[in-house]
C-alpha cells in the first residue's frame, strides 16, 4: 500500500513539473533577415520591404518571439555577415550566438513568367536544421503584399483557409464613420418621378450600426434615422424612422417607422430588410392642408432593402430602396375631395445608388 502511495505521489509529481515547464516556456525567439531577391520583380527593395511585411504578420501570430528585421540587420553589418536569403550552415550558428534568438526567419522572391514566387523557411541556429517552410505564390505586385502576409501565416502553423478566416473577422471588427452620397430616383402612385440627390452618414462596428440617410434635392424628398445593436457579432436588430416628402405635387408628406435585420456574412458585404408602418402624414389639397392623418398599419406597407459590397477598403457602394404606403385617407379627407386614386392610398418608392468613403476610426464604443 505504502508503495502504490509512493508510486501514485511520484506520478503526480512529474505530472506537474511537466505541466509547470510547459506553461513556462517561453516563445521560439525569431531573428529576421531581409529576404533574397534571385532576378528584379519590378520593385526596388524587395526584399527588405517582404521580410517587414513578413515580420508584421509572424508578430500578429503570437507565435513566436520576434526580432525587429532592421535591428538585426545592424547586428549582423557589424559582424561582416552575408543579410540577404542565402545563408550557408555555419553562419547560422553566429547568427543565433551574436542576437540571442534561437531561430532565423528568411527567404526568396523571384519572378517566375507573370506571377512571383515567394518562399520562407525557418532556421534552427544551433542544429542549421530547417525547421519550417512555404511558398506561395502572387500572381502580380498588387497582390504581393498579401501573398507575403499568407506566407507568414504558414509559417506560424496557419494555413490560408484559416488566414482568410482571421482577416475576414478583423475587418469586420474595425469601427468605422462612412461619409457618402450619390443619385436616386423617386416616384409615386400618381405616375410622377424624378432624380434626386442622396446623402448618406453611418457609423459601423462589430456591435453597433447608426446611419442618417436623406434625399435633400428632388422631387421626392427624405429622411431616414436607424439604428442596430447586434447581439451576435456582425448580426443586428434594430428600427429606423423616416419621413417622405413628396414635392412632385406638393401633395403629401408621410412618416414610418421599420423594424428588422442587417448582417455582414463577409466583412465586404452588407444585407439589410426593416419592414413597417406608416406613423401618420399630412395631405395637401386644392385649398387646405389636412394635417394629422392617422396611422396606417398595413404591414408591412412600409419597408427599406440594401445591399453593401465594399469594393476598397475604404469605399463601399450601396443600393437601397425604400417604400412607403399612407392609405385609409378617404374618410380624413374633406367632403367631396377627388382622390387621384380609387384606393385612397399615398404610396412613394425610391431607389438611390451612393459611394460612402469609410474611415476607420479607434474608439471605446462599440468596436473591439
Amino acid at each position: 500500500m505504502t508503495c502504490h502511495r509512493k508510486t501514485i505521489g511520484l506520478l503526480l509529481a512529474l505530472t506537474l513539473a511537466a505541466a509547470g515547464s510547459l506553461f513556462a516556456a517561453e516563445p521560439v525567439r525569431v531573428g529576421v533577415v531581409e529576404f533574397e531577391e534571385k532576378n528584379d520583380i519590378g520593385l526596388q527593395n524587395a526584399g527588405v520591404i517582404i521580410a517587414e511585411w513578413v515580420v508584421t504578420e509572424v508578430k500578429r501570430t503570437g507565435l513566436y518571439d520576434v526580432e525587429e528585421r532592421l535591428f538585426l540587420e545592424e547586428v549582423l553589418e557589424e559582424q561582416n555577415l552575408m543579410l540577404s536569403g542565402v545563408i550557408d550552415a555555419e553562419q547560422v550558428p553566429q547568427i543565433g550566438e551574436i542576437y540571442g534568438v534561437d531561430a532565423i526567419l528568411t527567404g526568396s522572391v523571384m519572378k517566375i513568367g507573370d506571377e512571383i514566387s515567394l518562399t520562407g523557411r525557418i532556421i534552427n541556429v544551433r542544429t542549421a536544421e530547417v525547421l519550417k517552410t512555404a511558398s506561395v505564390r502572387a500572381a502580380s505586385l498588387a497582390d504581393l503584399e498579401t501573398e507575403a502576409t499568407i506566407l507568414a501565416a504558414n509559417l506560424s502553423d496557419i494555413d490560408r483557409a484559416e488566414w482568410e478566416i482571421r482577416e475576414d473577422l478583423a475587418r469586420r471588427e474595425d469601427p468605422r464613420l462612412e461619409v457618402g452620397g450619390g443619385l436616386s430616383y423617386g416616384f409615386d402612385n400618381m405616375d410622377y418621378g424624378g432624380v434626386g440627390v442622396s446623402v448618406s452618414l453611418r457609423y459601423n462596428s462589430r456591435w453597433v450600426l447608426g446611419w442618417i440617410d436623406g434625399t435633400p434635392l428632388g422631387g421626392l424628398k427624405g429622411v431616414e434615422f436607424g439604428a442596430m445593436v447586434n447581439p451576435i457579432p456582425f448580426v443586428g436588430f434594430g428600427g429606423a424612422f423616416g419621413m417622405v416628402f413628396d414635392n412632385l405635387l406638393d401633395y403629401a408628406e408621410s412618416s414610418y417607422a421599420l423594424f428588422g435585420v442587417v448582417g455582414r456574412p463577409r466583412y465586404n458585404m452588407e444585407l439589410g430588410i426593416l419592414l413597417g408602418f406608416a406613423t401618420g402624414g399630412t395631405i395637401w389639397t386644392d385649398t387646405d392642408e389636412v394635417k394629422g392623418i392617422d396611422p396606417y398599419f398595413d404591414f408591412p406597407g412600409n419597408y427599406a432593402v440594401w445591399f453593401g459590397w465594399r469594393v476598397q477598403d475604404n469605399l463601399t457602394v450601396q443600393a437601397k430602396f425604400i417604400g412607403t404606403s399612407l392609405g385609409n385617407l378617404e374618410d380624413q379627407l374633406p367632403v367631396g375631395y377627388g382622390f387621384p386614386t380609387t384606393d385612397y392610398e399615398f404610396l412613394t418608392n425610391r431607389l438611390s445608388i451612393m459611394a460612402l468613403y469609410s474611415y476607420a476610426i479607434s474608439t471605446g464604443w462599440g468596436g473591439r
